[in-house]
């Protein structure tokens, strides 16, 4: 008994909480407002002022305004427009990539790529090609060669020599030179981070061959070099003859150079003609030139040195070191996280983490695969991509056919084919995989989309976001075809109205004046000086520079935009002051004085005019929509809150 009469309580408990917060506080025709839904609203920027019980009250007003105002967006089916749905999934859109941007740790991401940007390696590797749609078997036991050689302790350039099929691979015996964060696919690079000096890496298949990496060695981060280059082109049909006599130019550049002649007038005369700006410079980072071009550039020490000349595979080079730009110490610098994170969202890493999370995803929106037999879709899918029509499908395969489905869609064989047939039309890796290897891609992409395009149902507080977003866009639709658009419009309405109730706009005691202001304080004072000096000229002396913003019109004396005491008397210029950030430079000088109040012709005062007849126009709409939508609240309910 005791039991049954404490469920019986819990019951009851449970019925009275969801009772009271779903408390009618007010309703607007059939339509109905909950104590909840208007707390919800008031508790997000609450008014803590004077009498809490009065701001409740005018907070009410307010919030029965915007229901009435909704509902007449979705009277109007404003909900239905195309560009406001489509901002509504844009923005849907941009709160998903946040979430899953923290489910992929984007953080951890920023952290590992700041560490590995303090350090560079010296990369080597074997490398044996694999061709294209060729037999890997011969490929792959001449690397497993390779990697039973160096584990007999024989040495990897002798390695490299013997077992590499790539003829500049053996030339450099092995030699990548050195790379730092973001030079290599992060497949690789988290191979040979995670290599300690010195050793080598397993055998790792990429879409052009077998590699086996090598971590040389280790330094400190270079950094970034701004350089400016002579090149001298010795193309390959080239003659010997031709070669020692670009040799032989580059020499007398040189010695030019040494001798006190500017590297920008050479560049001027020997670079190609499209490329011949003397002041044009070079940002050369780690791993983004050949080895033998880097090695150049990070050996000039200090600004301003020049290299000897020097050969690669495009000619003879001399270079310039500008400015070194060094690497960025500081994890927590703003601006280099954002730059870090830039390189991150562009690179494949986050790629790589957004696909292990589509495999996690897999049972949340619980994705259950069809039965189907694989070799004859594969069968369907060929005929249909190379155009065959199949209208009765293939051995029981048609494009109706279902293949896998997740919670609230099912996913069909037409849906694979538009996939498969883009695929095998795009770039590697996706172009030559079986359609086994295909599919399962096919699979992520789909659970990763669905994932997006229901996001709401994994996080409630998306649904929420979505719901204040879209009824901001309705109300602010709404609000523009019956008021604000109307007012501006309405030039009739705004021209009566003006006449009407003329004794509001009136100037006070106001001056035309000249206000100019500009960024560069040398040159304000010199525009200052030279209106001074001849005020009916401003508008040639003002255009003289395109940073300068000049501005002729009438203000009131409360109006001028400066900090010193402004008189008020004709020919008055105040002197040059910065604005609080010191960015801007501003100066006014006074045509005319207007001490007695006047009246505001129509055009001067149409801004204001404006914004009052707006306000008539949403007092009368609000009217005929209390008239349509009778509004009654429940003041019992409302005293609980008050």
């Amino acid at each position: 008994m005791c039991t049954k009469r404490l469920l019986l309580s819990a019951v009851i408990t449970c019925f009275i909480f969801l009772s009271a917060s779903s408390q009618t506080l007010f309703t607007y025709g059939t339509k109905t407002a909950t104590k909840e839904e208007f707390l919800k609203a008031y508790n997000k920027n609450p008014d803590t002022t004077n009498n809490q019980s009065q701001k409740l009250k005018e907070y009410l007003d307010m919030y029965v305004n915007f229901r009435l105002k909704l509902q007449a967006a979705y009277d109007e089916k404003l909900n239905t427009n195309e560009t406001l749905q489509a901002e509504a999934e844009n923005f849907k859109a941009q709160l998903a990539e946040n979430i899953i941007n923290e489910q992929a740790d984007i953080s951890q991401l920023l952290h590992e790529a700041f560490l590995r940007s303090q350090k560079d390696i010296k990369l080597a590797q074997v490398f044996v090609a694999v061709p294209a749609g060729s037999d890997t078997t011969d490929a792959y036991a001449q690397i497993k060669r390779a990697y039973a050689d160096l584990n007999t302790g024989k040495s990897f350039e002798e390695v490299t020599v013997a077992y590499s099929t790539d003829t500049s691979v053996i030339a450099a015996k092995g030699n990548i030179g050195y790379i730092t964060v973001f030079t290599l696919p992060y497949q690789i690079e988290n191979i040979v981070y995670g290599l300690q000096p010195g050793k080598y890496s397993n055998i790792y298949r990429s879409g052009i061959g077998y590699h086996i990496f090598k971590n040389g060695q280790e330094r400190p981060a270079t950094g970034k070099r701004k350089i400016q280059q002579l090149m001298f082109p010795t193309p390959p049909f080239f003659t010997d003859e031709q070669k020692q006599a670009v040799a032989k130019e580059t020499d007398s550049v040189y010695n030019l150079l040494k001798q006190g002649t500017s590297f920008a007038e050479m560049m001027k005369t020997y670079n190609r003609e499209d490329d011949n700006d003397p002041n044009a410079t070079i940002d050369v980072s780690v791993g983004q030139y050949n080895s033998d071009f880097e090695d150049h550039v990070f050996a000039l020490q200090s600004q301003g040195d020049i290299s000897m000349p020097f050969t690669t595979a495009y000619g003879y080079n001399i270079i310039k070191l500008i400015e070194i730009l060094a690497v960025n110490k500081n994890e927590s610098d703003v601006i280099n996280t954002a730059h870090l994170q830039e390189q991150i969202q562009t690179d494949n890493r986050l790629n790589v983490a957004k696909q292990k999370l589509a495999d996690k995803w897999l049972t949340e929106i619980k994705y259950k695969p069809a039965a189907y037999n694989a070799e004859d879709l594969w069968a369907f899918t060929d005929s249909m991509i190379q155009g065959k029509n199949l209208p009765t499908g293939y051995k029981g395969i048609k494009s109706t056919t279902v293949l896998f489905q997740f919670e609230k869609q099912k996913i069909t064989a037409d849906d694979w084919i538009k996939f498969a047939g883009m695929a095998r039309e795009s770039e590697e890796p996706y172009n030559d995989a079986s359609y086994s290897d295909l599919m399962k891609e096919f699979v992520r992409q789909s659970a990763a989309n669905y994932y997006k395009q229901h996001i709401e149902d994994y996080y409630p507080s998306i649904k929420e976001q979505m719901k204040e977003f879209n009824d901001a866009n309705l109300l602010f639709s709404v609000m523009d075809n019956h008021i604000w658009n109307k007012a501006s419009e309405d030039s009739a309405g705004l021209k009566k109205y003006y006449d009407a109730n003329k004794q509001k706009y009136m100037w006070q005691a106001s001056v035309t004046a000249l206000i100019v202001s500009g960024p560069n304080k040398k040159i304000i004072n010199d525009i200052s000086n030279k209106i001074k000096a001849n005020p009916a000229d401003w508008r040639n002396i003002t255009s003289s520079d395109k940073t300068i913003v000049a501005d002729s019109s009438r203000f009131e004396s409360d109006q001028l935009p400066v900090k010193q005491q402004v008189s008020l008397q004709k020919d008055f210029q105040t002197t040059p002051e910065s604005n609080e950030a010191g960015d801007t430079y501003t100066f006014i000088h006074i045509f005319n004085i207007f001490p007695q109040p006047s009246q505001r012709s129509f055009d001067e005062a149409r801004g204001m005019v404006i914004n009052d007849y707006q306000q008539v126009l949403e007092e009368k709409w609000l009217s005929e929509l209390k008239k349509k939508y009778p509004v009654k609240v429940n003041d019992s309910v409302l005293k609980t809150i008050e």
